[in-house]
């Protein structure tokens, strides 16, 4: 398993993981309205291409092929996050974290935080994460229930703070 920065010849890979991720997995906790607004269709390379240019984008490569992608702003936002649908349960999103959380802490990112799906809640909580907000986020005029969750990168300072 390796986690690395994405390349452009990723980009068809990371858009069929996406799409296949939302409309496999994500699938048991929202409705199809939901599902279809989420992820009407395959977006093309030009839409990645854009997206990518404000965010250090991370894969997981297996063998060749691509098991997961996130994205990481500098202030610590996460955005998309997600694990390919075949790759569910086996390590991939927790080495896929790992990455992410060294790389916020050799860039002094204090803390990291992201607007979770219902679905990828329970991933983020047993990666550190704590649910700070409940939120209804409209999407293409489709509502979706989310939580903004956060995890400290400096315990052991605010920690000793607390002393």
């Amino acid at each position: 398993m390796l986690v690395r920065t994405y390349q452009q010849e990723d980009i068809p890979q990371i858009a069929k993981l996406y799409y296949n991720t939302v409309h496999v997995i994500n699938s048991q906790d929202y409705t199809p309205e939901q599902i279809q607004a989420w992820a009407p269709e395959i977006y093309p390379k030009s839409y990645w291409q854009k997206r990518f240019k404000k965010y250090q984008v991370y894969v997981v490569e297996i063998e060749g092929v691509l098991a997961g992608f996130a994205e990481l702003e500098s202030n610590g936002h996460i955005d998309c996050f997600y694990v390919h649908h075949q790759w569910q349960r086996k390590g991939v999103g927790k080495q896929l974290m790992k990455h992410l959380e060294t790389e916020a802490k050799t860039l002094n990112i204090p803390y990291l935080f992201a607007e979770v799906s219902i679905t990828a809640k329970p991933f983020f909580q047993r990666m550190g994460f704590v649910i700070t907000e409940e939120r209804q986020k409209d999407y293409r005029q489709v509502y979706f229930q989310q939580f903004l969750m956060k995890k400290s990168l400096t315990e052991f300072k605010d920690k000793e703070c607390e002393n």
